[in-house]
């Protein structure tokens, strides 16, 4: 009888215990699972672009910081996806990404420049690596990427000459 009387015992702590949640499992803590909202990112905007890259051929360092053009950007729901948003811009972007409770997670972005003026055909590629983007405070959405990547020029007497371009690019919208 002892035994029987031990084993039912056991169960019910093993059944009780069981049953408490993880906290890994509601990372919003409390009894609630926390909440991902993506309408504070959703709507246009127009967005300031600013650059600082550096050009690094052979052992020269040319750097590039200027204002680019400004754009505007669309930030709509992706209806493929949970949380996903879909950003595009005037200036031709075109980015998938999803919100978490952390914030805006972006997929990478590659962007290319081709010159040709004055005898001088050049080629710029980069890669921007994103952020984990907050979410908008006061209508404001602001982040810095990370660029990397090549450049390629034909430039009269010189020949072919190829590079690295380093930096980042901050995007600010002016107005929502």
């Amino acid at each position: 009888m002892k035994k029987s009387l031990f084993i039912i015992t056991l169960l019910a702590t093993m059944l009780f215990c069981g049953c408490e949640k993880d906290p890994a499992d509601n990372p919003g803590g409390g009894n609630t699972p926390a909440t991902i909202d993506i309408t504070p990112y959703l709507g246009t905007y127009l967005m300031s672009r600013h650059t600082e890259l550096v050009l690094t051929v052979a052992t020269f360092n040319i750097p590039i910081d200027r204002d680019l053009d400004v754009e505007t950007i669309t930030v709509k729901k992706d209806p493929q996806q949970d949380y996903g948003i879909i950003m595009t811009s005037s200036d031709g972007m075109y980015l998938r990404g999803t919100v978490d409770t952390a914030g805006l997670h972006l997929q990478n972005d590659t962007f290319a420049i081709n010159i040709d003026t004055l005898g001088v055909k050049a080629s710029l590629q980069a890669a921007l690596t994103h952020p984990v983007i907050a979410p908008p405070v006061n209508g404001v959405m602001d982040w810095t990427s990370v660029a990397s990547g090549t450049a390629t020029a034909t430039v009269p007497i010189l020949g072919q000459l190829t590079g690295t371009i380093s930096g980042k690019m901050h995007y600010r919208n002016v107005l929502r």
